[in-house]
């Protein structure tokens, strides 16, 4: 690809002359003169200039879809060259918002790069809304959802399940029914809530509690507000936080009750006490997502194959 084009598409995703030209290694005279020729040679601006950040113009948008065009046909032949060669060489490009790639994915990218020592990866980390946009421009060779309508629009394969806890800190005076129906980080661990004789409990047994909440743009902030509409409680709020690593953490400390992946229990956590929750939306089942229409080179194809075992 002519390199005006590379640099029409880095203005374009860093929405600003001076960004791109940062990340391009170069002056932002030399970028915008090499924009500007390019311009002049169609005869229109492909940017809105007046515009912060930088917006697309009619023309612009329709040049960006052909180099993003052009992009996907030399990341395609690239992985077909990359397969001919059986591994020895070639770039995988994953996608995960930061409960999953710090972690789930470690241990497999570990195993992975073990088995394919010379395959370069590369993790995005952001929003489950940003991957999504980021799989549909071919920017990800895949990533992860458990959105079921989101999963629908894609190639997918499903991968794992993991299971909303209530967490409660020690320090919060407990009923002795409550206190005989929770479990223990160690019995977390071990899996005791995913047997059927596990007791779960009705929110509304936790109306007098404190809660730190997280985000609703975040998939597990949207499920358990979901999960207040069921028990029709409105819970006391007491802190509100982005990311449930995070509400974790404050949990641990005694800030208040949080909702949590048993993915996340490593069993050490003494100052919590867990409790399986009667809601559908307590179960989160993921699937990998790939690309429509698009080459899946054999590095994807042998990270799907490990991550499924």
């Amino acid at each position: 690809m002519e390199l005006e084009k590379k640099y029409i598409y880095q203005v374009y995703q860093c929405g600003s002359f001076s960004k791109a030209a940062e990340a391009l290694f170069i002056t932002q005279p030399a970028l915008s003169i090499a924009i500007k020729k390019v311009e002049q040679e169609i005869g229109a601006a492909i940017f809105n200039r007046s515009q912060r950040p930088l917006t697309l113009t009619s023309i612009g948008e329709l040049y960006l879809q052909h180099i993003k065009k052009e992009m996907l046909l030399e990341q395609q032949l690239k992985q077909q060259i990359d397969d001919i060669h059986g591994l020895k060489s070639g770039d995988l490009k994953i996608g995960g918002t930061h409960y999953m790639n710090a972690y789930l994915l470690p241990s497999y990218i570990a195993q992975f790069n073990t088995l394919y020592p010379n395959i370069n990866i590369t993790m995005a980390e952001t929003s489950s809304d940003m991957l999504i946009e980021m799989l549909k421009n071919n920017e990800l060779d895949f990533t992860f959802s458990c959105d079921e309508d989101v999963v629908q629009e894609f190639d997918s394969y499903p991968t794992f399940s993991d299971h909303i806890l209530l967490a409660v800190p020690q320090a919060f005076a407990l009923s002795d029914k409550l206190l005989e129906e929770s479990l223990s980080a160690i019995e977390v661990r071990h899996g005791i809530h995913l047997s059927e004789k596990c007791p779960s409990v009705d929110l509304q047994q936790f109306t007098d509690y404190s809660f730190i909440r997280i985000d609703a743009h975040v998939n597990l902030g949207m499920r358990t507000l979901k999960m207040f509409e069921e028990a029709e409680i409105l819970p006391r709020i007491k802190v509100k936080v982005p990311q449930l690593v995070t509400a974790f953490q404050l949990a641990e400390h005694g800030i208040g009750a949080t909702f949590i992946s048993d993915k996340l229990v490593t069993g050490n956590e003494t100052s919590l006490r867990f409790f399986k929750l009667q809601s559908k939306q307590a179960e989160r089942k993921y699937s990998l997502l790939l690309p429509h229409n698009v080459y899946v080179p054999n590095a994807v194809i042998e990270f799907i194959k490990l991550f499924r075992q």
